[in-house]
């Protein structure tokens, strides 16, 4: 999986990308000057910013936008992270990849894993061996239609968007 970030970051938004990727296992790309159809091909997460901090986290599979969180950032710490897989504690907000926290109960011996996720209401915090590392409060979501051509139809695409404390708590996302 491939990070990236708007061509000029600022250093909030570059620190929480290199944190994130980090955490995630994924690899950081710096954009710069590079086009967005350099990444068409692949897994794709984009920060974009809004006043200099990290405001929509966006995934795109094969120059599709499929998702959009709009997020708000704190706490990010700099810690030494190293490989292995990452444990999600909660329901409905596990779209980085994590294993399910659920999936562990079915071992008789449960493994450690020390980099963890949890779910709070709104509110994602990012741990390693029981540090907090940085806190992603999810603001909204918006999901876009996989059958559309290319990344310009989302613009004309009408899209349903709610806020999150106004969702109904059964409804599936």
């Amino acid at each position: 999986m491939i990070l990236t970030t708007s061509r000029k970051p600022s250093r909030k938004t570059r620190s929480f990308a290199k944190a994130l990727s980090r955490f995630m296992d994924w690899r950081y790309v710096q954009r710069g000057k590079m086009s967005f159809r350099e990444f068409e091909s692949g897994e794709l997460w984009m920060i974009s910013e809004l006043k200099g901090n990290p405001a929509f986290l966006s995934f795109y599979s094969n120059g599709k936008k499929l998702l959009e969180l709009s997020i708000s950032i704190s706490n990010i710490k700099k810690a030494e992270i190293g490989r292995g897989e990452v444990v999600y504690f909660g329901e409905r907000y596990n779209f980085f990849g994590a294993l399910p926290a659920n999936l562990l109960e079915k071992f008789d011996r449960k493994p450690y894993f020390p980099k963890k996720i949890v779910e709070n209401e709104n509110e994602l915090t990012f741990y390693i061996a029981g540090e907090v590392i940085f806190k992603m409060r999810i603001l909204g979501i918006r999901r876009f239609d996989q059958n559309q051509q290319n990344p310009q139809e989302a613009l004309r695409v009408q899209l349903h968007r709610e806020p999150l404390d106004q969702r109904k708590s059964d409804r599936e996302f």
